[in-house]
């Protein structure tokens, strides 16, 4: 299972995305099977004294406002 971009592109670990008018760093991506959503922990770019935010998605969704920037490459 997986939660998508805007754009509907799978969200990974290590990408850039902006949020909330915010541009971020996905930290974790992870699977809550007892109800079917995922946590998506991440930092904001913009505050180096951030700590780490989460929000939780339900699977195969789009709409929450997530906007790919920029891929990490392997």
């Amino acid at each position: 299972m997986c939660a998508y971009y805007e754009d509907e592109q799978i969200l990974k670990k290590g990408d850039t995305a902006i949020y909330q008018n915010e541009n971020i760093t996905v930290l974790e991506t992870k699977h809550i099977k007892e109800n079917k959503t995922m946590d998506i922990t991440y930092l904001i770019d913009s505050d180096k004294s951030s700590t780490k935010q989460k929000i939780n998605i339900p699977y195969k969704s789009t709409g929450y406002g997530l906007e790919l920037s920029a891929r990490k490459l392997s």
